[in-house]
């Protein structure tokens, strides 16, 4: 269980290449899939800043689940949402027809919607290489979408903050 902190949850292939599947936040469960089917995780979490998860016995967690219904229904719910994240990023991945739309897309997952009207702030803790391998496409492909972002003002970087500046247009590429 993340406690505090995020995660760069990852994946590779024989071949050396490595896609990042998620990024997990505080109050995710790391590896509810693999400890529920007693298979191994097949994924690499690494901390991508400060935090703490605590550890849970699979065996520890089944006695829970046992003892109180209410439990394995969060655990049901968790895994369905974790099967929807998986389906819609294969979907992203498989379908998109271009770089920007998927770059668009992932930018569009990071917002958080605020209610004042404000721009949408996210502060960015991964570098062009890890985006790339979050969308399926090269680090100069990224570097290029956003310089291509910026310039058509859809997006500005201030810092190490994102600032969309144009919500709107990055929907429009996304369902276009």
């Amino acid at each position: 269980m993340l406690c505090a902190g995020k995660v760069k949850l990852s994946t590779s292939s024989s071949e050396g290449k490595t896609i990042i599947t998620k990024i997990s936040e505080p109050g995710d469960v790391l590896g509810l899939n693999a400890t529920i089917s007693n298979r191994p995780y097949e994924v690499t979490a690494e901390m991508i800043e400060p935090g703490q998860a605590n550890f849970i016995s699979r065996d520890a967690l089944l006695q829970f689940m046992r003892e109180y219904g209410e439990v394995a229904v969060r655990v049901a719910e968790q895994l369905s949402r974790n099967y929807y994240t998986a389906y819609e990023e294969i979907r992203t991945l498989g379908l998109s027809t271009s770089p920007s739309e998927k770059f668009a897309k992932l930018l569009l997952g990071w917002c958080k919607t605020t209610n004042n009207g404000d721009p949408l702030q996210v502060k960015l803790t991964l570098t062009h290489e890890e985006i790339a391998e979050m969308i399926g496409t090269t680090r100069e492909t990224v570097s290029r979408l956003f310089s291509e972002f910026k310039k058509r003002q859809l997006v500005q970087l201030k810092g190490a903050t994102l600032v969309i500046r144009n919500k709107a247009a990055l929907q429009k590429m996304v369902n276009s």
